[in-house]
Protein backbone atom coordinates (compact mmCIF):
# COMPACT_ATOMS: atom_id res chain seq x y z
CA UNK A 1 0.00 0.00 0.00
CA UNK A 2 0.98 3.34 -1.00
CA UNK A 3 0.02 7.11 0.03
CA UNK A 4 1.59 10.46 -0.74
CA UNK A 5 1.51 12.91 2.50
CA UNK A 6 -0.21 16.13 2.54
CA UNK A 7 2.77 18.53 4.15
CA UNK A 8 -0.40 19.90 6.16
CA UNK A 9 0.11 19.27 10.29
CA UNK A 10 -2.94 17.62 12.02
CA UNK A 11 -4.36 19.31 15.45
CA UNK A 12 -3.91 16.63 18.03
CA UNK A 13 -6.34 18.22 20.17
CA UNK A 14 -4.31 17.51 23.64
CA UNK A 15 -3.67 20.17 25.97
CA UNK A 16 0.15 21.87 25.44
CA UNK A 17 0.91 19.91 22.27
CA UNK A 18 1.91 21.17 18.98
CA UNK A 19 -0.03 20.16 15.89
CA UNK A 20 1.72 17.26 14.36
CA UNK A 21 2.20 15.21 10.79
CA UNK A 22 0.11 12.47 9.53
CA UNK A 23 2.79 9.43 10.60
CA UNK A 24 3.03 10.19 14.10
CA UNK A 25 3.24 7.42 16.83
CA UNK A 26 2.45 8.58 20.36
CA UNK A 27 2.32 6.73 23.47
CA UNK A 28 0.92 7.74 26.44
CA UNK A 29 0.73 6.38 30.08
CA UNK A 30 -2.15 7.83 32.37
CA UNK A 31 -3.04 7.52 36.01
CA UNK A 32 -6.78 7.45 36.67
CA UNK A 33 -9.55 6.60 34.44
CA UNK A 34 -10.21 10.17 34.12
CA UNK A 35 -6.82 11.12 32.79
CA UNK A 36 -7.02 8.62 30.50
CA UNK A 37 -10.74 10.72 29.49
CA UNK A 38 -8.96 13.79 29.51
CA UNK A 39 -6.47 12.41 26.85
CA UNK A 40 -8.46 11.22 24.46
CA UNK A 41 -11.94 12.99 24.53
CA UNK A 42 -10.13 15.75 23.23
CA UNK A 43 -7.92 13.54 20.77
CA UNK A 44 -10.77 12.21 18.93
CA UNK A 45 -13.09 15.67 19.27
CA UNK A 46 -10.15 16.92 17.32
CA UNK A 47 -10.12 14.36 14.62
CA UNK A 48 -14.40 14.47 14.15
CA UNK A 49 -13.93 18.23 13.34
CA UNK A 50 -11.21 18.06 11.25
CA UNK A 51 -12.40 15.25 8.75
CA UNK A 52 -10.41 11.97 10.25
CA UNK A 53 -11.96 8.82 10.24
CA UNK A 54 -11.59 7.64 13.90
CA UNK A 55 -11.45 4.21 15.48
CA UNK A 56 -11.17 4.04 19.18
CA UNK A 57 -9.92 0.53 20.56
CA UNK A 58 -11.05 0.45 24.18
CA UNK A 59 -9.73 -1.71 26.85
CA UNK A 60 -9.66 -1.17 30.42
CA UNK A 61 -10.54 0.91 32.50
CA UNK A 62 -12.85 1.83 30.19
CA UNK A 63 -15.88 0.44 28.46
CA UNK A 64 -17.10 1.43 24.63
CA UNK A 65 -20.23 2.53 26.83
CA UNK A 66 -18.35 5.03 28.28
CA UNK A 67 -15.81 5.74 25.60
CA UNK A 68 -19.17 6.66 23.62
CA UNK A 69 -21.02 8.59 26.58
CA UNK A 70 -17.93 10.70 27.16
CA UNK A 71 -17.62 11.75 23.74
CA UNK A 72 -21.57 12.60 23.35
CA UNK A 73 -21.19 14.64 26.93
CA UNK A 74 -17.75 16.55 25.27
CA UNK A 75 -19.68 17.45 21.64
CA UNK A 76 -22.79 18.68 21.64
CA UNK A 77 -23.48 17.36 17.73
CA UNK A 78 -21.68 14.03 18.39
CA UNK A 79 -24.90 12.35 16.65
CA UNK A 80 -23.81 14.25 13.10
CA UNK A 81 -20.64 12.03 13.19
CA UNK A 82 -22.05 8.96 14.01
CA UNK A 83 -20.72 6.80 10.66
CA UNK A 84 -17.03 8.63 11.33
CA UNK A 85 -15.93 6.77 14.35
CA UNK A 86 -16.06 3.09 15.21
CA UNK A 87 -15.66 1.32 18.74
CA UNK A 88 -14.09 -2.29 19.31
CA UNK A 89 -13.40 -4.49 22.31
CA UNK A 90 -9.36 -3.80 22.21
CA UNK A 91 -10.03 -8.44 22.18
CA UNK A 92 -11.96 -8.17 19.30
CA UNK A 93 -9.11 -5.83 17.58
CA UNK A 94 -6.14 -7.73 18.36
CA UNK A 95 -6.98 -11.14 18.79
CA UNK A 96 -7.67 -13.71 15.98
CA UNK A 97 -8.26 -16.89 17.45
CA UNK A 98 -7.10 -15.79 20.46
CA UNK A 99 -3.61 -15.25 19.00
CA UNK A 100 -2.51 -11.97 18.22
CA UNK A 101 -1.25 -12.17 14.24
CA UNK A 102 0.72 -8.61 13.93
CA UNK A 103 0.33 -9.29 10.24
CA UNK A 104 -3.17 -9.61 10.35
CA UNK A 105 -3.75 -5.90 12.06
CA UNK A 106 -0.98 -4.22 9.79
CA UNK A 107 -3.85 -5.27 6.61
CA UNK A 108 -6.84 -4.21 9.16
CA UNK A 109 -5.27 -0.83 9.36
CA UNK A 110 -4.07 -0.40 5.79
CA UNK A 111 -7.77 -1.24 4.41
CA UNK A 112 -9.26 1.37 7.17
CA UNK A 113 -7.02 3.71 5.56
CA UNK A 114 -8.25 2.54 2.17
CA UNK A 115 -12.01 2.98 3.07
CA UNK A 116 -11.50 6.08 5.24
CA UNK A 117 -10.22 7.97 2.18
CA UNK A 118 -11.80 6.34 -0.33
CA UNK A 119 -15.17 7.88 1.57
CA UNK A 120 -14.15 11.35 1.27
CA UNK A 121 -11.70 11.46 4.95
CA UNK A 122 -8.06 12.95 4.86
CA UNK A 123 -7.38 9.56 6.97
CA UNK A 124 -7.90 7.70 9.90
CA UNK A 125 -6.92 8.91 13.21
CA UNK A 126 -6.62 5.45 15.75
CA UNK A 127 -5.78 5.22 19.67
CA UNK A 128 -5.67 1.79 21.05
CA UNK A 129 -3.63 -0.38 23.10
CA UNK A 130 -3.79 -4.01 24.72
CA UNK A 131 -3.51 -5.81 27.97
CA UNK A 132 -0.24 -8.37 27.60
CA UNK A 133 -0.87 -11.95 29.96
CA UNK A 134 2.68 -13.14 29.53
CA UNK A 135 6.41 -11.97 28.33
CA UNK A 136 5.78 -14.46 25.46
CA UNK A 137 2.93 -12.03 24.47
CA UNK A 138 4.78 -8.44 25.51
CA UNK A 139 6.99 -9.47 22.66
CA UNK A 140 4.74 -9.88 20.30
CA UNK A 141 3.33 -6.66 21.12
CA UNK A 142 6.25 -5.20 21.17
CA UNK A 143 7.02 -6.53 17.59
CA UNK A 144 3.36 -5.27 16.49
CA UNK A 145 4.51 -1.66 18.12
CA UNK A 146 7.71 -2.18 16.09
CA UNK A 147 5.93 -3.06 12.70
CA UNK A 148 3.65 0.15 13.59
CA UNK A 149 6.33 2.62 13.85
CA UNK A 150 8.20 1.30 10.58
CA UNK A 151 4.81 1.54 8.56
CA UNK A 152 3.35 4.66 10.18
CA UNK A 153 5.55 7.19 8.56
CA UNK A 154 4.39 6.75 4.77
CA UNK A 155 0.47 6.48 6.28
CA UNK A 156 -2.10 8.85 6.67
CA UNK A 157 -2.80 7.78 9.86
CA UNK A 158 -2.42 8.84 13.22
CA UNK A 159 -1.88 6.72 16.37
CA UNK A 160 -1.84 7.04 20.27
CA UNK A 161 -1.65 3.95 22.30
CA UNK A 162 -2.40 4.43 26.25
CA UNK A 163 -0.90 2.70 28.72
CA UNK A 164 -2.14 2.50 32.56
CA UNK A 165 1.51 3.25 34.35
CA UNK A 166 0.23 1.02 37.35
CA UNK A 167 -0.05 -1.85 34.98
CA UNK A 168 3.85 -1.33 33.65
CA UNK A 169 6.97 -2.40 35.28
CA UNK A 170 9.94 -0.38 34.37
CA UNK A 171 11.31 -2.25 31.49
CA UNK A 172 7.51 -2.22 29.77
CA UNK A 173 8.06 1.81 30.31
CA UNK A 174 11.48 1.96 28.67
CA UNK A 175 10.77 -0.58 26.01
CA UNK A 176 7.27 1.57 25.03
CA UNK A 177 8.86 4.91 25.26
CA UNK A 178 11.58 3.79 23.07
CA UNK A 179 9.13 2.02 20.00
CA UNK A 180 7.16 5.65 19.98
CA UNK A 181 8.43 8.66 18.48
CA UNK A 182 7.30 10.59 21.90
CA UNK A 183 5.12 10.06 24.75
CA UNK A 184 3.58 11.76 28.05
CA UNK A 185 2.04 10.97 31.29
CA UNK A 186 -1.14 12.60 32.57
CA UNK A 187 -1.50 11.91 36.37
CA UNK A 188 -4.02 14.28 38.77
CA UNK A 189 -4.22 16.89 35.94
CA UNK A 190 -0.94 17.00 35.34
CA UNK A 191 0.88 16.37 32.05
CA UNK A 192 4.79 15.77 31.78
CA UNK A 193 6.26 15.03 28.29
CA UNK A 194 8.95 13.70 26.23
CA UNK A 195 10.24 14.43 22.46
CA UNK A 196 12.09 16.68 20.49
CA UNK A 197 8.63 18.63 19.12
CA UNK A 198 7.62 20.15 22.59
CA UNK A 199 9.76 21.73 25.27
CA UNK A 200 7.68 20.80 28.48
CA UNK A 201 9.29 18.50 30.99
CA UNK A 202 9.35 14.84 31.41
CA UNK A 203 11.23 13.82 34.73
CA UNK A 204 8.16 12.64 36.69
CA UNK A 205 8.52 9.43 34.76
CA UNK A 206 11.83 9.06 35.51
CA UNK A 207 11.74 9.80 39.01
CA UNK A 208 9.36 6.35 38.93
CA UNK A 209 12.13 4.14 36.75
CA UNK A 210 14.48 5.43 39.58
CA UNK A 211 12.57 4.24 42.68
CA UNK A 212 12.17 0.70 40.57
CA UNK A 213 15.70 0.71 39.62
CA UNK A 214 16.84 0.95 43.31
CA UNK A 215 14.97 -2.42 44.62
CA UNK A 216 15.63 -4.05 41.44
CA UNK A 217 19.67 -3.54 40.73
CA UNK A 218 21.40 -2.26 43.81
CA UNK A 219 20.53 -5.33 46.28
CA UNK A 220 21.90 -7.76 44.27
CA UNK A 221 24.93 -5.62 43.47
CA UNK A 222 25.45 -5.31 46.93
CA UNK A 223 25.82 -9.23 47.43
CA UNK A 224 28.24 -9.46 44.97
CA UNK A 225 30.45 -6.49 45.67
CA UNK A 226 31.09 -8.04 49.42
CA UNK A 227 31.50 -11.66 47.93
CA UNK A 228 34.56 -10.13 45.70
CA UNK A 229 35.67 -8.66 48.74
CA UNK A 230 35.51 -11.68 50.26
CA UNK A 231 37.58 -13.38 48.09
CA UNK A 232 40.17 -10.19 48.01
CA UNK A 233 40.86 -10.97 51.28
CA UNK A 234 41.42 -14.84 50.87
CA UNK A 235 45.51 -15.20 50.18
CA UNK A 236 45.02 -17.93 47.09
CA UNK A 237 43.46 -15.67 45.00
CA UNK A 238 46.60 -12.86 45.72
CA UNK A 239 46.93 -12.93 42.21
CA UNK A 240 43.38 -11.80 40.93
CA UNK A 241 43.98 -8.76 42.94
CA UNK A 242 43.89 -6.60 40.20
CA UNK A 243 40.64 -8.41 38.83
CA UNK A 244 39.00 -8.16 41.93
CA UNK A 245 39.76 -4.10 42.00
CA UNK A 246 38.45 -3.58 38.65
CA UNK A 247 35.98 -5.56 39.51
CA UNK A 248 34.74 -3.52 42.77
CA UNK A 249 35.88 -0.45 40.71
CA UNK A 250 32.87 -1.03 38.04
CA UNK A 251 29.96 -2.11 40.60
CA UNK A 252 31.09 1.64 42.35
CA UNK A 253 30.81 3.25 39.21
CA UNK A 254 27.12 1.62 38.19
CA UNK A 255 26.16 2.53 41.85
CA UNK A 256 26.92 5.97 41.43
CA UNK A 257 24.57 6.41 37.96
CA UNK A 258 21.99 4.57 40.22
CA UNK A 259 22.62 7.65 42.93
CA UNK A 260 22.39 9.81 40.46
CA UNK A 261 19.04 8.37 39.22
CA UNK A 262 17.38 7.88 42.78
CA UNK A 263 18.15 11.78 42.82
CA UNK A 264 15.51 12.38 40.49
CA UNK A 265 12.60 11.26 42.52
CA UNK A 266 13.77 13.56 45.68
CA UNK A 267 11.27 11.56 48.23
CA UNK A 268 14.50 12.51 50.81
CA UNK A 269 12.86 14.39 53.37
CA UNK A 270 15.21 17.93 53.71
CA UNK A 271 17.15 18.96 57.09
CA UNK A 272 17.06 22.59 56.95
CA UNK A 273 19.09 24.05 58.89
CA UNK A 274 22.09 27.32 59.08
CA UNK A 275 25.46 26.39 57.38
CA UNK A 276 28.08 28.10 56.60
CA UNK A 277 29.91 27.05 53.24
CA UNK A 278 33.46 27.75 54.46
CA UNK A 279 32.93 24.59 56.89
CA UNK A 280 30.99 22.50 54.68
CA UNK A 281 34.07 23.21 52.33
CA UNK A 282 36.82 22.32 55.05
CA UNK A 283 35.17 19.50 55.56
CA UNK A 284 34.60 17.72 51.75
CA UNK A 285 38.43 18.99 51.00
CA UNK A 286 40.37 15.92 52.28
CA UNK A 287 38.16 13.73 50.02
CA UNK A 288 38.33 16.20 47.17
CA UNK A 289 42.20 16.50 46.98
CA UNK A 290 42.48 12.64 47.58
CA UNK A 291 40.51 12.73 44.48
CA UNK A 292 42.65 15.29 42.47
CA UNK A 293 46.02 13.51 43.85
CA UNK A 294 44.75 10.02 42.58
CA UNK A 295 44.96 12.12 38.88
CA UNK A 296 48.36 14.55 39.56
CA UNK A 297 45.85 17.12 39.74
CA UNK A 298 45.28 19.76 42.83
CA UNK A 299 42.44 21.87 44.21
CA UNK A 300 43.26 25.17 45.73
CA UNK A 301 40.62 26.62 48.43
CA UNK A 302 40.43 30.40 48.39
CA UNK A 303 37.59 31.56 50.89
CA UNK A 304 36.77 34.85 52.34
CA UNK A 305 34.50 35.54 55.88
CA UNK A 306 30.64 34.86 54.52
CA UNK A 307 27.30 34.63 55.85
CA UNK A 308 25.77 31.39 57.07
CA UNK A 309 22.90 30.63 54.86
CA UNK A 310 19.81 28.24 55.20
CA UNK A 311 20.01 24.92 53.17
CA UNK A 312 20.08 20.81 54.05
CA UNK A 313 24.36 20.41 53.94
CA UNK A 314 23.59 16.97 51.94
CA UNK A 315 22.55 18.80 49.25
CA UNK A 316 25.18 21.44 49.08
CA UNK A 317 27.65 18.59 49.40
CA UNK A 318 26.12 16.86 46.71
CA UNK A 319 25.96 19.91 44.64
CA UNK A 320 29.80 20.93 45.32
CA UNK A 321 31.12 17.49 44.70
CA UNK A 322 29.31 16.77 41.68
CA UNK A 323 30.82 20.38 40.43
CA UNK A 324 34.19 19.33 41.59
CA UNK A 325 34.17 16.42 40.17
CA UNK A 326 33.04 17.16 37.30
CA UNK A 327 35.92 19.95 36.56
CA UNK A 328 38.69 17.55 38.10
CA UNK A 329 37.55 15.02 34.87
CA UNK A 330 37.37 18.19 32.32
CA UNK A 331 41.24 18.23 32.95
CA UNK A 332 44.42 16.60 32.00
CA UNK A 333 47.19 15.68 34.93
CA UNK A 334 48.79 18.76 36.28
CA UNK A 335 45.52 20.45 36.15
CA UNK A 336 44.52 22.93 39.13
CA UNK A 337 41.31 23.38 40.11
CA UNK A 338 40.08 26.47 42.12
CA UNK A 339 37.40 26.96 44.82
CA UNK A 340 36.54 30.22 45.75
CA UNK A 341 33.67 31.61 48.44
CA UNK A 342 33.09 35.67 49.10
CA UNK A 343 30.15 37.90 49.64
CA UNK A 344 29.00 39.86 46.82
CA UNK A 345 26.07 42.42 47.03
CA UNK A 346 24.94 40.76 50.48
CA UNK A 347 25.02 37.49 48.62
CA UNK A 348 27.09 34.20 49.18
CA UNK A 349 29.55 33.30 46.27
CA UNK A 350 30.33 30.00 45.58
CA UNK A 351 32.86 29.77 42.77
CA UNK A 352 34.35 26.46 40.86
CA UNK A 353 37.01 26.89 38.29
CA UNK A 354 38.83 24.16 36.44
CA UNK A 355 41.40 24.52 33.70
CA UNK A 356 40.27 22.13 31.57
CA UNK A 357 39.07 21.66 28.22
CA UNK A 358 35.46 23.79 28.52
CA UNK A 359 32.05 23.22 27.30
CA UNK A 360 31.03 23.52 24.37
CA UNK A 361 28.78 25.62 22.91
CA UNK A 362 25.89 23.37 21.92
CA UNK A 363 26.19 21.63 25.21
CA UNK A 364 26.30 24.99 27.54
CA UNK A 365 22.61 26.00 25.76
CA UNK A 366 21.18 22.62 27.58
CA UNK A 367 23.56 22.59 30.19
CA UNK A 368 21.09 21.20 33.41
CA UNK A 369 18.73 19.43 31.59
CA UNK A 370 19.12 15.40 31.93
CA UNK A 371 21.04 13.05 29.43
CA UNK A 372 23.34 16.39 28.28
CA UNK A 373 26.82 15.22 28.63
CA UNK A 374 30.47 15.99 27.25
CA UNK A 375 31.35 12.38 28.87
CA UNK A 376 31.63 9.00 27.22
CA UNK A 377 30.14 7.18 29.82
CA UNK A 378 28.21 9.74 31.36
CA UNK A 379 24.87 9.71 32.21
CA UNK A 380 23.79 13.57 32.31
CA UNK A 381 22.42 13.44 35.75
CA UNK A 382 24.73 14.68 37.76
CA UNK A 383 24.28 18.35 36.36
CA UNK A 384 20.34 18.20 36.27
CA UNK A 385 20.75 17.12 39.75
CA UNK A 386 23.13 19.71 40.40
CA UNK A 387 20.37 22.43 38.93
CA UNK A 388 17.38 21.12 40.71
CA UNK A 389 19.29 21.42 44.40
CA UNK A 390 20.31 24.76 43.60
CA UNK A 391 17.14 25.61 41.97
CA UNK A 392 15.17 24.60 45.47
CA UNK A 393 17.43 27.17 47.41
CA UNK A 394 17.08 30.13 44.35
CA UNK A 395 20.34 29.92 43.89
CA UNK A 396 21.01 31.79 40.77
CA UNK A 397 24.10 29.93 38.43
CA UNK A 398 25.98 31.34 35.85
CA UNK A 399 28.64 29.43 33.72
CA UNK A 400 31.23 30.99 31.63
CA UNK A 401 33.21 28.70 29.35
CA UNK A 402 36.19 28.56 26.98
CA UNK A 403 38.74 26.30 25.64
CA UNK A 404 41.24 27.46 28.48
CA UNK A 405 38.44 26.16 31.31
CA UNK A 406 34.82 27.12 32.79
CA UNK A 407 33.83 28.81 35.64
CA UNK A 408 30.89 27.95 37.84
CA UNK A 409 29.54 31.12 39.81
CA UNK A 410 26.75 30.39 42.36
CA UNK A 411 25.03 33.28 44.24
CA UNK A 412 22.75 32.11 46.94
CA UNK A 413 20.22 34.53 47.76
CA UNK A 414 20.69 37.16 50.89
CA UNK A 415 21.21 34.85 53.94
CA UNK A 416 17.56 37.18 55.19
CA UNK A 417 15.74 36.32 52.26
CA UNK A 418 17.74 32.21 52.30
CA UNK A 419 15.44 30.78 54.75
CA UNK A 420 11.97 31.86 53.02
CA UNK A 421 13.95 30.58 49.60
CA UNK A 422 14.87 27.35 51.12
CA UNK A 423 10.94 27.07 52.67
CA UNK A 424 8.85 28.32 49.46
Amino acid sequence: METHLSSSLRKIGIPYLDDIPWGTHICSFFGSKQDLLDILVPYFQAGLENNEYCIWIVSEPLTIFEARDALMSAIPDFDSYSGQIEFYNHYDWYLTGNELNIHVLLQDWFNKIDQAIANGYDGVRACGSTIWKDKRTWKTYLDYEAMIARELGSLKMIALCPYQIERCGVHEILDLVQHHQFSFIKCQSHYSFSNSLIKYERYELVGKIAASIAHEIRNPMTSVKGFIQLLQSNKNFQSYEHYFSLMIDELDRANGIISEYLSLAGERIPKIDKHNLNNILATLLPLLQADARREDKDIILKTQDIEDIWVDQRDIRQVILNLVRNGLESMTPGGILEIRTFMHQGDVILEIEDNGHGIPADVLEHLGKPFITTKEQGTGLGLYVTYSILKRYHAVVEVNSSPNGTVFTIRFPAPITSLMAAEG
